[in-house]
């Protein structure tokens, strides 16, 4: 045999001292291990199970093929009225099972408002910022216009051309009125007295100087030839019998023509003047359009005034659509915004809408829901109820799924859009399982647990293996039998007395 250097022997004894540290770690480690068992099983206060137990599945008269870890609490009754604690027996019976799917929250579309300015302009004044809430109604910004300030310009001048056309019309209307009832007493040959009796006060224009100057020259006529014929031919010449004749005939067709000549003169003055009314009228419906068109109210309309609007004539206000709240402001003070500008977004978030996408397979459950859909938030088990109002008609080709849609009320605005949440489907209807109320379970280090009363004031743990969920009720597949019972209310209570042993022990 060849003989080893020093450098060979040393090298060789550290190897050797290595692998004997390697054994020795690994002894030290399974005796912690086995300490850590032992201590544990009897901390519980249950025996660990025997090589011959595990190969059974002995569970201690547990649910077939569970784990069972129990620890005993007691809970003096003088307690349970502050602790809230309620006791109820397991249950077994049929249970509809839901299947949970995944949809989210959205802001409702039919209360979204994308509010634009109508008008082109300069930003005079923002009014709110982002997140405000606003009501029906409220200023959200103040736009300058000329646009705004031509039409309310125009406004305020057709409003004064029709203010004088209907003075001007109802001054005519007397006119002819008058005029015609002069006319009328005229005819019947009234006196020249009891005339100026009837329409000394009246207005007429020039028509009643014209008529009474006719009339008189009749009348005047019409006595010199009445005179003069009944003297008789022997007594006055006939030349001017003929003469008086042809005068009084001549004034009489002067005063007839006239008659005629005023009587439609004085209709139809009334008549254009009536006209101009109804233009004026209209020339200021049309401005008055144009600004109901931007927006503006009666109240607004009839509140512009030149002399105190001033500058300001130009405004123009944005407001909001309906209550909701600021969640988009895209403007700034003197920033040019025109008809494309969007300035702000506001939405109604006192509703919001449910989405969830539903897959071909589970489209026969959708007639089961009804009109009521149930949905819940990944970080609560408090079920929402929402209303259904449409599911989809046309598959989405690359998702193989329909969508439906509910709106849920909101009016504290807990939920918010976006948020994902689980929609419950109707599941299969399971018969002869075990049920308790989803209040019973407890969480102990990520594992589902249930306290059992063993005692008057005696309670213990249990590891429970839950399956599906049905509203406030949850199917436990492992860790209860039938009549155990089961605190179903305060059990934090008794959650707090476990962790004060667990910290006693620790000490």
């Amino acid at each position: 045999m060849k003989s080893l250097g020093f450098s060979e022997l040393w090298a060789d004894k550290r190897r050797r001292a290595a692998v004997l540290l390697v054994a020795l770690a690994a002894v030290v480690v399974g005796a912690a291990g086995m300490f850590v068992v032992n201590r544990t099983w009897f901390s519980s206060g249950v025996s660990a199970p025997t090589q011959a137990g595990a190969e059974h599945g002995d569970n201690g008269g547990r649910g077939v093929g569970e784990e069972a870890e129990s620890m005993a609490i007691t809970l003096s009754k003088e307690k349970w009225e502050v602790a809230g604690l309620r006791i109820a027996p397991v249950k077994r019976g049929a249970m509809s099972s839901v299947a949970w799917v995944t949809g989210k929250l959205s802001l409702n579309e039919d209360r979204l408002a994308h509010i634009y300015s109508l008008v082109d302009g300069r930003v005079h004044e923002v009014l709110v910022q982002f997140g405000d809430d606003v009501k029906q109604g409220q200023p959200l910004a103040v736009v300058d216009s000329k646009e705004v300030g031509a039409a309310k310009l125009a406004l305020f001048k057709n409003r004064l051309d029709a203010e004088f056309a209907k003075v001007n019309d109802e001054w005519r209307q007397k006119i002819n009125t008058n005029t015609q009832e002069l006319i009328k007493a005229l005819q019947k040959g009234a006196p020249i007295t009891q005339i100026d009796d009837m329409f000394g006060d009246k207005p007429m224009g020039d028509y009643r100087q014209q008529m009474l100057v006719a009339y008189a020259s009749l009348h005047k006529s019409k006595a010199d030839y009445e005179r003069l014929q009944s003297l008789g031919a022997n007594v006055v010449a006939g030349k001017q019998l003929i003469t008086a004749k042809a005068n009084f005939e001549s004034d009489q067709a002067t005063f007839l023509a006239l008659q005629e000549q005023l009587k439609f003169t004085a209709w139809q003055q009334s008549l254009l003047s009536e006209q101009k009314l109804k233009q004026a009228e209209q020339a200021v419906a049309v401005s008055e359009s144009q600004l109901y068109i931007l927006g503006y109210s009666r109240e607004d309309l009839l509140a512009i005034d030149l002399n105190s609007e001033n500058e300001s004539i130009s405004h123009y206000e944005i407001h909001a659509p309906f209550d909701g709240a600021v969640i988009s402001k895209n403007v700034v003070i003197a920033e040019r915004v025109g008809t494309n500008t969007q300035m702000f977004q506001v939405a109604d978030l006192s509703t919001l809408w449910v989405q969830a996408d539903i897959y071909q397979k589970d489209l026969p459950k959708l007639k089961l829901l009804g009109k009521t859909l149930h949905f819940r938030t990944p970080d609560s088990d408090h079920e929402h109820t929402a209303k259904i109002f449409y599911t989809g008609d046309i598959l989405d080709p690359a998702t193989r799924t329909v969508r439906l849609r509910a709106i849920v009320e909101n009016p504290e605005r807990r939920l918010k859009p976006g948020m994902f949440v689980e929609v419950g489907l109707p599941g299969e209807s399971l018969v002869d399982v075990i049920t308790t109320p989803s209040s019973a379970l407890q969480e102990i280090e990520g594992q589902d647990v249930v306290f059992v009363q063993t005692g008057p004031e005696e309670f213990e743990k249990r590891d429970v293996t839950i399956g599906a969920r049905s509203g406030d009720v949850v199917q436990i597949r492992t860790g209860l039998q039938p009549d155990d019972k089961v605190v179903v209310a305060g059990g934090f209570a008794l959650k707090s007395e476990l962790m004060k042993e667990f910290m006693a022990d620790d000490d």
